[in-house]
């Protein structure tokens, strides 16, 4: 079963879906990380259905962050690591220059507690609740933009 959370698609004067346009609605919140030489790991609103993240000056790796892990706990890979020694820790590479747009996907089933306590739609779907993301390389112009929906 598929669950329908994530904000629409704004329709045109025809009724038709707007393709490659966002969700006709304001953001929840916005970010702006400035030469992320080091993973940044950020906490989701509990609003937030759609992510979209621009990669400004070089590209932008880009991991969900499961809430199993935890600084405190052994195994903590929350950050996110790339080299050419094969070592890699993320889920999407968003290439320099450009914007993309993510639904977040569900992490856990939602619980009954969860749902008796109106929760934004994040939480009420069991939804990624933490993203984390680094430029891909040093260059010192790079910079991440991302807002959520």
């Amino acid at each position: 079963m598929s669950l329908n959370y994530a904000a629409r698609l704004p329709i045109d004067a025809s009724g038709l879906p707007m393709q490659g346009y966002p969700a006709s609605k304001v953001a929840n919140v916005v970010w702006k990380v400035h030469t992320a030489l080091a993973s940044s790991v950020i906490t989701l609103n509990e609003k937030t259905t759609v992510l979209e993240v621009g990669a400004g000056g070089g590209a932008v790796l880009m991991r969900w962050v499961p809430t199993t892990e935890n600084a405190s706990i052994a195994g903590y890979k929350a950050s996110i690591v790339s080299s050419g020694l094969g070592v890699a820790n993320f889920d999407h590479s968003i290439p320099a220059g450009t914007v993309r747009r993510f639904v977040v996907p569900i992490e856990t089933l939602p619980t009954a507690s969860i749902l008796a306590t109106h929760a934004g739609p994040n939480l009420a779907n069991g939804l990624y609740q933490r993203v984390a993301w680094i430029a891909s390389s040093a260059e010192t112009n790079a910079s991440i933009l991302a807002t959520e929906f």
